[in-house]
């Protein structure tokens, strides 16, 4: 009980984990609980560059702990978290994040971890039921192919999803099926999501979605999600700030009688 009021006070799990042998078990998990890495070489803490994070864990077998993994880049990072990053060995320390619930990969390159994309992340399938993508690169067929591997998940968050003026998107392949089609039933969150026809082929390849709870914000097919889960949906919040949303709000529904201030 004393050890579940601080889960999220790192100094005092850290003061309670030298306290004894059984206030050890009772914290050790809770600090292992998340762990963060960078794809990018430079970093204004070079310890959190990949693989570091991943080898300090695995030299003290904390890695089946982990519960949340995420590969965090800022929103301009021109680095891509690729297959290049891994050699035997660093695979050997990813395949032991056996218990991830929670997977956040920003900058992914999808393409590059195809066709044995399996191997790299077959481990994670049992287990995650939340899964965000960043920036992620690769044609629509190939992220939902990636989505479509983990056959347990249940909320999704998709952002800052544009292909830039100097890139290319890959061509879809349409040979390139889903292994699963997940339940896709909590938590929906989507923002700034410039690639028109990704949200279509999704539904459609997964027979549909069915999300309780909902977060959109500048998305240019958030009318195709609400009707994807009108008998579903609980929650909705959307931004009356949304550069796109002349397509949601009606200029009745934003009339000075309707008090619509924030969300």
């Amino acid at each position: 009980m004393i050890i579940s009021h601080l889960i999220y006070d790192t100094s005092s799990l850290l003061a309670c984990s030298l306290t004894c042998y059984s206030w050890y078990i009772a914290s050790v998990s809770r600090l292992h609980y998340a762990l963060t890495t960078r794809p990018d070489s430079w970093s204004y803490v070079p310890k959190a560059g990949w693989p570091t994070p991943l080898q300090n864990a695995a030299k003290f077998g904390l890695l089946p702990l982990v519960k949340k993994f995420r590969v965090h880049a800022p929103k301009y990072c021109c680095d891509r978290f690729s297959s290049e990053r891994f050699n035997s060995r660093t695979l050997s320390q990813f395949s032991a994040l056996t218990n991830i619930q929670e997977l956040r990969l920003d900058n992914m390159d999808i393409p590059s971890f195809m066709p044995e994309v399996s191997q790299y992340f077959g481990h994670f399938l049992p287990t995650v039921r939340s899964l965000a993508l960043g920036s992620p690169g690769g044609s629509h067929r190939q992220i939902i192919f990636f989505i479509g591997m983990f056959k347990h998940l249940e909320d999704l968050t998709l952002f800052n999803d544009e292909v830039e003026p100097w890139q290319s998107e890959p061509a879809n392949d349409p040979t390139l099926v889903p292994p699963f089609a997940p339940p896709l039933r909590g938590r929906l969150v989507v923002s700034h999501l410039k690639r028109e026809g990704l949200l279509k082929d999704m539904i459609e390849l997964f027979g549909g979605i069915r999300f309780r709870y909902m977060n959109v914000s500048d998305v240019g097919e958030t009318r195709l999600l609400l009707d994807a889960c009108a008998g579903t949906l609980e929650t909705l919040q959307l931004d009356l700030t949304d550069p796109r949303g002349e397509q949601l709000y009606p200029k009745r529904v934003l009339s000075p009688a309707n008090d619509l201030s924030d969300s």
